[in-house]
């Protein structure tokens, strides 16, 4: 009988690591991949944590600006004039279409989809105010901007916040194109 004793017994391929007390242990290569995976996820995690109204305001003005695009796009494909209504007293916005009646929000939904559904901001951000070339700058009631079938947008700039932060929204008024700047931006329309 060959006895063997408890170092005989590794093999070659074993990929236990021992250390000088003959203890199991992770190599000091593992424990900094470890942390530095665990610094990247709470590199982009925590600032998601920390303030959710500046996600709120931010994915808003990115709803808002495809709103823009789209019914820009709808208009010129579909040959009609639609209208997109804000009313700043009750914090809301809705399509409508140059056939349905501008006091009922949400008559375009079956026609433009779920786009087209009226949307109500969360109380953590709201309209500051909308400015617009022909009117100026308007903080309370209702108004709109209207998207014409050869592609022209009314001029707008929206304003959001969320109490600490400010976003801007500029529609260009020719090619329909959308700017979405961080900040409050304030711009002036010359008189014509």
């Amino acid at each position: 009988m060959v006895s063997t004793a408890p170092s005989e017994l590794k093999t070659k391929n074993s990929k236990l690591k021992t250390s000088r007390g003959g203890e199991a242990a992770f190599t000091l290569l593992e424990l900094s991949l470890v942390l530095l995976i665990l610094v990247l996820a709470l590199t982009f995690a925590l600032p998601r944590l920390r303030d959710p109204s500046s996600q709120d305001l931010k994915s808003h003005m990115q709803r808002l600006a495809t709103t823009f695009r789209f019914l820009r796009e709808e208009a010129v494909l579909n040959g009609r004039t639609y209208t997109l209504n804000y009313d700043l007293d009750q914090q809301r916005y809705w399509i409508t279409g140059e056939d349905s009646p501008d006091d009922l929000p949400g008559a375009a939904q079956d026609e433009l989809g779920l786009l087209a559904k009226p949307v109500v901001l969360p109380k953590t951000i709201a309209f500051s105010d909308i400015v617009f070339a022909t009117m100026g700058k308007l903080t309370q009631g209702q108004m709109f901007t209207k998207f014409y079938p050869d592609g022209e947008v009314d001029t707008t700039v929206i304003h959001m916040d969320n109490g600490q932060q400010a976003a801007t929204l500029v529609a260009l008024p020719l090619t329909g194109q959308v700017e979405l700047v961080d900040g409050y931006r304030d711009l002036e329309f010359s008189k014509q």
